[in-house]
């Protein structure tokens, strides 16, 4: 179920806000006003203000998620979402299939558990308590099924997968794949097909 998270205590790198900023960008005061709303910036401060080294709860993102969807629609939500590989912490990536494997890296490398980030780029170790990204490559097909069991919004992930695929082939598509489960209907997960 989207909006809900998996454990209490985990953060997320304050460079991911910088996606809500970027995704507003015609409309900075309704950014500003989420990021005020939810304790990311104190009242009188701006946008220029957002300090992006700061871990914070993840409770507050997916609060902040919750209220942009609801009162400003998730065609906003689906672009703070594409704003995310050129915002938050990634991997490098050279091919689709490995991009699209990164997310799940990136994800947890953008997010804390206990104070540690909960993915180590040195040993590979990835903590568990955020769910996953998970890419299905479908044989001698240029498609693959990404599977996503995380508590942010659908919409907001199928931006970011979207994004991630453009980055390597700026004709990729990425639809949600509407026969399967889908959290906005309180499945633990939803599906998400990309061409290329």
């Amino acid at each position: 179920m989207q909006f809900k998270a998996f454990e209490p205590g985990i953060e997320n790198s304050g460079e991911s806000l910088g996606a809500i900023v970027a995704g507003f960008k015609k409309f900075p005061t309704v950014a500003q006003k989420y990021l005020v709303k939810y304790g990311f910036l104190k009242p009188k401060q701006g946008l220029d203000d957002l300090d992006i080294t700061v871990w914070y709860p993840e409770d507050a993102f997916l609060r902040a998620f919750e209220a942009i969807t609801n009162e400003v629609g998730v065609n906003s939500v689906y672009g703070v979402g594409r704003q995310i590989p050129d915002t938050a912490r990634f991997p490098p990536m050279t091919g689709i299939l490995m991009a699209l494997d990164s997310i799940d890296i990136a994800y947890h490398m953008n997010h804390r558990k206990n104070g540690k980030v909960m993915f180590d780029s040195q040993t590979g170790t990835m903590l568990e308590g955020i769910g996953h990204f998970v890419s299905k490559p479908v044989a001698n097909e240029n498609r693959s099924i990404m599977v996503c069991e995380t508590p942010y919004p659908c919409d907001f992930e199928r931006g970011l997968i979207s994004a991630v695929a453009n980055k390597l082939d700026p004709a990729a598509r990425t639809a949600h794949d509407n026969s399967a489960p889908c959290r906005k209907n309180g499945a633990d997960s939803c599906t998400y097909i990309v061409w290329w």
